[in-house]
């Protein structure tokens, strides 16, 4: 026997639906006799479709025994088709959430009738199904793929091992010489709390939420921004928070540690030109940094130079002392390398700039991204704040914490990562 998972999924989703209102009228209580009638002959083997058939028809024969008695009919519309369920299950979820119009449409829907007569009068206006809107990328340690991410169910204070150990190393013994022990050189650990962040409220009416198409929903449109607007805002603390109420990023932890830095000498030995180490840089500081990590993480598969796009651009735009184009940067595929070595964009990084950072070169593993993923993460509604609930409008906003640590204590080991610092 062959059960139609969807059609089941979607009888178990209206019931559930009903079973969350507080008080039911005499129609509810009809609506959930029947759906739970409609799961046990789906799970039987009937579809949607047949259920849908044999609700109209049990209603007209119900119709046609009260005209024979002479009472007014029992059901006075065929009740609804389910072939357009899945559009009324998102309909009655929000707009128990979405109550009166705050996000409008752009102008009056009166204003818009008749502007495709061309068309014919029975065609109605529709738009492009799909949303453009301005985007902003991510700073990579927001990144699984990237660098090292812990999710947890809570933000309780989360520690991560960490060790150093090269000062150990095997020596040779003789036979049946005499063995010794010695302890792991340093050891310790990060800890990885949880700040909060929030997306800022949307509020939309149901009237926009029944006009708009059915391939760009609110709930969709809403997912689009509030979770490119969460990816940025936690990211860019990740590279450069101060640790004060928020993340202390990648860099400030790199500078508080003393890790060894280049100091910018420019791209004038590239180009022949005058170009100093404040406004620019070379490949002699590229070399330098590659040089300065050790080869155990620049062989690491999350070892990357980091820097925004406006860095990869100008660095990519060198030029030799015969004009023509340096090379520094190589593609792969579409993704830039240097040196053999990835380059990630991180938009929060500083330009090319005097006393700037405009460039981080190490082995992402040794960055811990931590993310708090429970019941509490996610959407949340807002009835009580005020201009909300007085006049009938509900806010919807999203929820996460986060945090991130520098996986590397032990400062007399060589570090994870390095940097390029233009001049003063």
């Amino acid at each position: 026997m062959s059960i139609n998972t969807k059609d089941l999924s979607l009888l178990i989703q209206e019931a559930s639906a009903l079973s969350n209102k507080p008080n039911w009228t005499k129609q509810d209580e009809k609506r959930n006799a029947f759906l739970l009638s409609a799961i046990s002959a789906v799970k039987a083997g009937a579809s949607l479709s047949d259920l849908d058939d044999m609700e109209g028809s049990l209603a007209h024969e119900a119709n046609e025994v009260a005209r024979r008695n002479g009472l007014p009919p029992v059901v006075t519309k065929r009740p609804r088709s389910f072939a357009s369920r899945e559009r009324l299950e998102e309909a009655r979820g929000w707009q128990q959430l979405i109550q009166t119009r705050d996000m409008t449409e752009g102008a009056p829907m009166l204003n818009h009738f008749g502007t495709y007569t061309g068309l014919g009068n029975f065609i109605p206006n529709g738009f492009y199904q799909t949303v453009f809107a301005a985007m902003a990328a991510h700073d990579v340690l927001f990144d699984e793929d990237a660098c090292t991410v812990i999710k947890t169910t809570d933000g309780r204070p989360t520690t991560v091992p960490v060790i150093g150990d090269i000062e150990n190393v095997a020596a040779v013994v003789g036979e049946a010489g005499t063995q010794y022990s010695v302890d792991i050189s340093a050891t310790g650990h990060a800890t990885l709390g949880a700040y909060s962040y929030k997306t800022p409220r949307f509020v939309a009416s149901i009237e926009a939420f029944q006009d708009m198409d059915t391939n760009i929903t609110t709930v969709e449109l809403f997912k689009k921004f509030t979770s490119d607007r969460l990816a940025r805002g936690i990211a860019k603390d990740l590279v450069t928070g101060n640790g004060s109420s928020k993340p202390e990023g990648l860099i400030p932890s790199l500078e508080a540690l003393g890790v060894s830095y280049v100091s910018a000498s420019g791209s004038a030995a590239n180009t022949g030109g005058s170009e100093t180490g404040a406004t620019t840089l070379g490949s002699e500081d590229f070399a330098a940094a590659a040089q300065d990590l050790d080869q155990a993480y620049v062989d690491s598969p999350k070892c990357a130079w980091l820097m925004n796009r406006k860095t990869l651009i100008a660095v990519s735009s060198i030029v030799n002392k015969f004009g023509n184009q340096l090379n520094l940067v190589q593609y792969v595929d579409g993704q830039p390398f240097i040196y053999g070595i990835p380059v990630k964009i991180c938009p929060s990084m500083d330009n090319i700039g005097a006393s700037n950072v405009p460039v981080v070169l190490g082995d992402l593993t040794y960055w811990c991204t931590r993310l708090v993923v429970d019941e509490k993460a996610g959407l949340m509604v807002y009835r009580e704040a005020p201009g909300l609930i007085e006049y009938g409008n509900i806010g919807i906003s999203c929820f996460m914490r986060a945090d991130g640590e520098l996986l590397y204590k032990d400062t007399s080991s060589p570090a994870p990562f390095t940097f390029i610092r233009n001049h003063s």
